[in-house]
């Protein structure tokens, strides 16, 4: 398949990705009143999927941006997995909730990226998988007042 071909099958795919997050984000609450709804981020991050795909095709289609001919294949299954991590995230954040998900996405993407781990990546690694949730759970529902996604366990 041509690299040109993968590129725009790749722009549909975030293109309906973002849709997807789009119409799931409404169903959370795009305001709670006079604050944001926990809808609010996911729904413009999504528009943001769907613009940036629509100007990747545009430019793949008329041929203002040609990518490179080749493929590390190395490098595309590392591509491949932070994809379908986020995609997981993306579709189990009802279940895990946002706090949990995106500290177990943070792990994941890691060891997508670096399978295998030292004992001082390790350690940064889970600190960050531990610290951001937090970091998020304080400025966007303490400071903000922005309700985050619960899952079952309650985060």
């Amino acid at each position: 398949m041509a690299t040109r071909t993968i590129d725009r099958i790749f722009a549909v795919g975030t293109g309906v990705l973002g849709i997807y997050v789009v119409v799931n984000a409404l169903g959370y609450g795009y305001m709670r009143g006079a604050v944001p709804g926990a809808g609010f981020f996911p729904f413009w991050v999504g528009i943001g999927l769907v613009g940036l795909s629509i100007v990747n095709l545009v430019r793949g289609v008329r041929g203002i941006e040609v990518p490179d001919a080749t493929f590390e294949l190395a490098g595309s299954l590392k591509a491949l997995g932070i994809v379908a991590a986020t995609v997981t995230l993306i579709l189990t954040a009802p279940f895990f909730g946002l706090r949990l998900g995106s500290g177990l996405f943070i792990l994941a993407t890691a060891f997508v990226i670096r399978p295998r781990w030292t004992a001082g990546f390790a350690t940064k690694i889970v600190a960050i998988a531990i610290g951001f949730p937090i970091f998020g759970h304080f400025l966007f529902g303490v400071y903000l007042r922005v309700p985050l996604v619960e899952g079952v366990f309650g985060f």
